[in-house]
């Protein structure tokens, strides 16, 4: 409302210079009085002073505008990018909220709110005579068809120019994203040429729909420019007939400029007001799927009960489910390991224990509450995870064990560290707590970074703590610190459930469950699945000169072992 009581105030001082010289006309000029001169011109500088006061007012509020929308829209379009279901892994849609605001801020955006008002000077004009209202009706049609014809000839090449250079970025991130694997196996040529390749079809669609918009543009200005000869040429042939002052045929050439400006800008502008009405369209699709958390109400602190019942997943694309079925549960201070073949679905049943992966039956319990019944908030304090792979914030050390929370208290982020068993290893990095990891972690090792992820996971006061592969990258030291935090995260009552396919974990878990092909074959006490005489550690199966590598034939010859059993019992 603010915009449009500027821009009427606007828009009516735009009348100044029209009217100046009707009255320079037919006052002045008809008199020769230099009073009425002094003082026309006075009253004409006060006007445009204002004139100018509200343009930069309209300007600052169009700012704020741009400012506001991006504020309000900002957080929840980060948050609908990393609640999505690719992960939160494309960011387009937080450049898309960019162009949209870049827009609102640019002059077409105030040329489109100056358009309406064109009315009103044609009006003016046929005030003037009928017959000049009619050239400038005609001449703002023309332009206005102009205008259409530039949005339906550029609509589909925007919108491929869009997608393309998306697709492009994509492609760039994916390779800045494994630059060390690119350059250490001399691939940078061949990813190069594969950017190229997309970055040319985004340039060339981009230059068709450019070269459209353009083609409009020039051909909009030379109708105004004739528009503008056509009117002064009928306001002429007016005033020699007698039919018209000549200080309102100034006036009808100065009105009709200021009318056709709005569109001729539009048309100048067409590509940005495509490009941002793509933005909107993707922007609304983010939105129209995005679902505002409930208003959940906070439940007692949870003990860490956890009871998976009947949990299943299963994605589209895929005819096999991930997991099918599984049910087994947990009480504090219990410690499972979960083991299987690759694509057993591990991870998937890990990443619904933390909410990541919604289920498609059944139910994951903690404290006899369902998981999606817990506020998000409340429930996400008291779980821990380590995802296989490990980034971390651009930060300290100190600032990413705490998830870069500002609130968080030195001595909570030392005692996770503590219960990791990483608080030596960050004495000993230079800086300490204090130290700097770099974007994802990059001056740190695979190993330093997965042990501050776990440090992470233990930070807080978890009922519950996720282990994705800990101890893939971790040494004998790395992997001793891990067992020892496991155990003492359950002996403060945590459940913990670690999955692996390196058996050292087995001394440090109280349960094991066998999965493969997304079904969990077996599941007991530690003692019970492998016997008592392999689980500490699995005698038979894995040697001391053995111990932390990957599961061999053996473990698999047991898990068909169990299978078989199990189907001869439903047999009989």
């Amino acid at each position: 409302m603010a915009i449009f009581f500027a821009s009427l105030c606007l828009n009516l001082l735009v009348l100044t210079a029209p009217l100046y010289m009707m009255q320079l006309f037919t006052r002045v000029m008809s008199s020769g009085s230099i009073s009425t001169l002094i003082a026309l011109t006075i009253a004409a500088g006060i006007a445009l002073f204002f004139f100018m006061i509200f343009d930069a007012l309209r300007q600052r509020l169009v700012s704020r505008l741009g400012n506001r929308l991006e504020a309000d829209l900002g957080p929840i379009v980060l948050r609908s990018v990393v609640d999505g279901k690719d992960g939160g892994t494309d960011t387009q849609a937080v450049r898309d909220l960019h162009e949209v605001r870049a827009f609102v801020i640019s002059p077409v955006f105030t040329a489109l709110l100056d358009a309406p008002w064109s009315i009103l000077f044609v009006g003016l004009i046929f005030l003037f005579h009928p017959l000049l209202g009619a050239v400038a009706i005609v001449g703002i049609a023309i332009l206005f068809l102009l205008g259409v014809i530039s949005e339906l000839s550029g609509r589909d090449p925007a919108r491929a120019a869009s997608n393309a250079v998306r697709k492009s970025n994509r492609t760039a991130d994916e390779v800045l994203r494994n630059a060390d694997i690119v350059r250490s196996m001399g691939k940078t040529p061949a990813l190069v040429n594969r950017w190229q390749a997309q970055s040319h079809a985004a340039i060339q669609t981009g230059t068709r729909a450019h070269d459209r918009v353009a083609n409009m543009t020039s051909l909009a200005k030379m109708v105004r420019m004739m528009l503008q000869i056509a009117v002064m040429a009928v306001g002429v042939l007016l005033v020699l007939e007698g039919m018209m002052a000549p200080g309102m045929m100034i006036a009808a050439s100065i009105l009709l400029g200021r009318a056709a400006a709005p569109v001729e800008q539009s048309i100048a502008g067409w590509r940005g007001l495509l490009q941002a009405r793509v933005a909107v369209q993707n922007l609304n699709a983010i939105l129209a799927s995005y679902e505002e958390d409930r208003s959940l109400m906070e439940l007692p602190e949870p003990e860490g009960h956890i009871s998976v019942q009947d949990a299943t997943v299963i994605t589209p694309g895929r005819q096999d489910p991930l997991v099918f079925g599984a049910s087994f549960n947990l009480n504090p201070g219990d410690s499972l390991g979960l083991f299987g073949p690759s694509g057993a679905g591990k991870t998937t049943l890990a990443r619904a224990l933390v909410g990541l992966q919604p289920l498609s039956r059944g139910y994951i319990r903690i404290d006899d509450a369902a998981l999606t019944d817990w506020p998000t908030e409340q429930i996400g304090r008291r779980i821990g995870f380590l995802p296989q792979r490990v980034d971390l914030f651009d930060g300290s050390i100190a600032e990413n064990i705490a998830m870069m929370d500002a609130e968080a208290r030195p001595s909570d982020i030392v005692r996770a560290a503590r219960r990791a068993g990483v608080h030596d290893l960050i004495l000993s990095i230079p800086g300490g707590y204090n130290a700097p990891v770099g974007p994802n972690g990059n001056f740190l090792s695979a190993g330093q970074r997965q042990r501050i992820g776990l440090a992470r996971a233990f930070f807080g006061e978890p009922c519950l703590i996720v282990l994705d592969e800990p101890n893939a990258n971790l040494d004998p030291a790395g992997e001793e610190a891990l067992a020892n935090a496991i155990r003492e995260a359950t002996r403060v009552g945590a459940v913990v459930v670690v999955v692996s396919h390196r058996t050292s974990v087995l001394n440090a878990v109280s349960h094991v469950g066998l999965m493969e092909s997304g079904r969990l074959i077996r599941f007991g006490r530690a003692k019970a699945v492998f016997g008592e005489d392999q689980a500490t550690p699995m005698a038979g199966q894995v040697s001391s000169d053995d111990e932390g590598k990957v599961l061999t034939l053996p473990f698999k010859s047991r898990v068909r072992a169990a299978k078989t059993e199990r189907a001869a019992g439903a047999e009989a």
